[in-house]
């Protein structure tokens, strides 16, 4: 008899405990998928980078200073970062020539030969770099791939975006001074550049 009492409170302590880790667990999942989405350096200054493109060109912030800047943090093996990249290869394309932004792309754990494989598949024509060791991603406080960020001209960061959005070119025209509208995202037709 008293066996059996002891397994039934054993069991019931067991279910408490179990109902209440996974309250615990759910908690914790929802404060690290909200703070990934954050942008801890938003409006705050950029921290500066010297680092060198997949073909050699030296990359820093200072190069791009007066000038609106993207860092797309992204990876060739992350799947949401391929969309993300295409609209940003179509918008430095069409836009970049007639406008005053630039975009470098930042690789993040990733190898030199898929990274130039990508680029080359995707025709991106905007600076790449490797960030093997993830020093400008801690730097820039990035948790979550892909990210976009709008760095201003004077250095700060005036815009973040986690993940990829359909909509995420109009924020990008927006945020970089481009006329509204100027890049649309087709539903079945995929990126597009509309005239002015």
């Amino acid at each position: 008899m008293r066996t059996s009492s002891v397994a039934i409170a054993a069991g019931v302590a067991l279910a408490i405990f179990t109902a209440w880790i996974t309250r615990q667990a759910k908690a914790l999942e929802q404060d690290l998928d909200a703070s990934s989405q954050k942008i801890a350096l938003l409006d705050k200054p950029a921290p500066d980078f010297h680092l060198t493109s997949i073909d050699g060109r030296p990359v820093s912030l200072a190069s791009y200073h007066g000038k609106k800047l993207v860092l797309m943090f992204w990876a060739t093996w992350n799947n949401g970062s391929h969309p993300e990249m295409l609209v940003l290869g179509m918008l430095y394309d069409r836009l970049h020539a007639s406008s005053d932004f630039d975009i470098v792309g930042v690789a993040v754990d990733d190898e030199a030969a898929a990274v130039k494989r990508f680029a080359a598949d995707s025709k991106i024509a905007f600076p790449l770099v490797l960030d093997r060791n993830r020093e400008l991603t801690n730097a820039y406080g990035i948790r979550s791939l892909p990210t976009a960020l709008i760095i201003d001209s004077d250095g700060k960061v005036s815009y973040g975006g986690v993940g990829f959005a359909r909509d995420r070119q109009g924020e990008f025209a927006r945020h970089l001074g481009l006329q509204p509208g100027a890049v649309r995202m087709e539903m079945m037709g995929g990126p597009r550049v509309r005239g002015n």
